[in-house]
């Protein structure tokens, strides 16, 4: 959508429906082939539009407006934080978060709190990512969204396996698929990639995280959770799968089956190099620590070296 050339003088309910409708083209091709392949349109797209804030409308249409608007500086701020440009991503979910808040919808403000928690986990930053993971589960609960508790509840659950914190992993990854299975109705498109595949993809790392720092016989659920979602996710969700593949490969060679751990991690790192993500770098990364570990092993060597070799193309 090349954005409108001049400001209008009114705008009605088609013009939100076309930006809708643009978001969500790119929305698709940033699960597809990353951030870096639609960020410079996502944040163009934003600007552009932001204009149209004060142009004429009706007061439905202009609360129709600030949604899909929040939705689109929602989605520019995911694809800067998916190409390392963390402080652009954060100026967008402030702008986001306060036309949300603005229109009083507490599903979308608790996607932006959830994003701004999952920036804070992938940096290390957990107890931060804690904080705005219960600021978005006050927002769901007023929404009465069940996904959007499931999803939040679920990404506790990492930041606490990530501090070593098991039982309470353990509990929360619970809580998520019980949310999860009691969700009804539609997912609106910002939160639409939630569903079982990927609380089963999550639900894997959380697992893989716990096996790495605290008890490695959770590998075997792990990869269970994995393998299956590796299998489940559409062929839209090349990034997610990805991801999933990594954590995958990494359970293998927590167990030693090192032959595995080269397989997938071949197929990772073949995925990886379709995808423009920053992010892709960095969680390969910890994978070639662990390879690494094994350095008298021809597969955990290989699959170090294609790590090593690896540039992402962003």
């Amino acid at each position: 959508m090349a954005g409108p050339q001049h400001v209008p003088a009114r705008i009605g309910v088609e013009d939100v429906q076309r930006l809708a409708a643009e978001t969500e083209r790119l929305r698709g091709v940033d699960y597809r082939r990353g951030g870096g392949a639609c960020r410079d349109s996502a944040v163009g797209c934003a600007s552009r539009h932001d204009r149209l804030l004060g142009v004429a409308a009706s007061g439905a249409v202009r609360e129709r407006l600030l949604v899909a608007l929040a939705d689109l500086h929602n989605l520019a701020a995911w694809t800067c934080f998916d190409t390392g440009f963390e402080v652009a991503a954060a100026r967008h979910w402030d702008r986001a978060l306060g036309m949300a808040v603005e229109v009083e919808h507490h599903d979308l403000a608790a996607n932006v709190h959830y994003r701004v928690g999952r920036m804070r986990l992938h940096g290390g930053r957990r107890r931060e990512a804690l904080e705005a993971f219960a600021s978005g589960l006050v927002a769901a609960r007023r929404a009465g969204s069940r996904r959007a508790v499931a999803m939040l509840r679920a990404n506790q659950a990492w930041a606490h396996a990530g501090l070593g914190d098991a039982d309470e992993a353990v509990r929360l990854l619970d809580l998520a698929h019980d949310e999860l299975a009691r969700a009804s109705g539609p997912a609106p498109g910002w939160a639409r990639f939630f569903d079982e595949t990927d609380l089963c993809g999550l639900s894997g790392v959380v697992l893989t995280e716990l096996a790495r720092t605290v008890d490695p016989s959770l590998t075997a659920a792990a990869i269970d959770s994995l393998t299956a979602a590796v299998s489940g996710y559409p062929e839209g969700m090349t990034r997610s799968r990805a991801f999933s593949l990594m954590a995958l490969a990494a359970n293998h060679l927590l167990d030693g089956d090192f032959d595995h751990a080269a397989d997938v991690g071949a197929r990772a790192l073949a995925l990886a190099g379709t995808i423009r993500s920053t992010r892709v770098a960095d969680r390969l990364r910890p994978l070639r620590r662990l390879a690494d570990r094994h350095p008298g092993n021809a597969h955990a060597r290989a699959l170090s070296a294609g790590i090593a070799a690896f540039t992402p193309p962003v």
